[in-house]
């Protein structure tokens, strides 16, 4: 069986996200100098296990983020297709011989059965990340030889074109932001370890 999977959008939307990773790291470095050094009086006045907490949400919401596309894959031969969503634990799965007519729309790829009023099977293009390119082409060739009419509402697959490079310059900046925030507050922790 061949198998569709889906990979991170953008290396610059990756990037964003280890570096908020590491932004959170470093406040927490700094809450815990904060209350071992008492600064200001603000080590007392702290809610450490409610803080402890939400640093710890911040870190699982950032490693989610950074790795939730991997949760969600197709596999298929010339009978059958099978769409997985481990993170809810659930598979669809369709018999190619009752397909008689494929959409591709910008979402995703709608199969229809006899009568073709409701989809039988859906394969979005986006879950997390963006669809691997070579997974749809040999998907839609084995739906070619099968004889399926395919209407297509596009020319390049959603997530791979030109207007898909602002994505990316939106992470970059967005990246940028995040380095410059770590930056500061690494420089702080430096800070006040040369006072202590």
């Amino acid at each position: 069986m061949e198998k569709i999977k889906y990979y991170y959008s953008a290396m610059s939307k990756q990037v964003f996200i280890l570096l908020l990773s590491f932004l959170f790291a470093i406040r927490f470095i700094l809450l815990v100098q904060v209350t071992t050094y008492n600064i200001n009086g603000y080590g007392e006045n702290l809610n450490i296990g409610a803080t402890l907490i939400l640093y710890l949400v911040y870190l699982c919401i950032c490693i989610f983020f950074f790795t939730a596309y991997k949760f969600f894959f197709t596999v298929f031969d010339e009978e059958r297709a099978i769409y997985y969503n481990k993170l809810l634990r659930k598979e669809i799965e369709v018999d190619l011989n009752k397909v008689k007519r494929a959409h591709l729309t910008k979402k995703g790829m709608y199969l229809y059965g006899e009568g073709g009023e409701r989809p039988i099977f859906y394969l979005p293009f986006f879950r997390w990340g963006v669809i691997s390119p070579v997974g749809v082409d040999n998907f839609y060739k084995v739906l070619k030889e099968k004889k399926i009419k395919i209407e297509k509402d596009f020319t390049v697959l959603p997530g791979h074109g030109r207007r898909w490079k602002w994505v990316s310059i939106m992470y970059t900046c967005l990246a940028l932001f995040t380095l410059g925030s770590a930056t500061q507050a690494l420089s702080l922790v430096v800070a006040i370890l040369k006072s202590h």
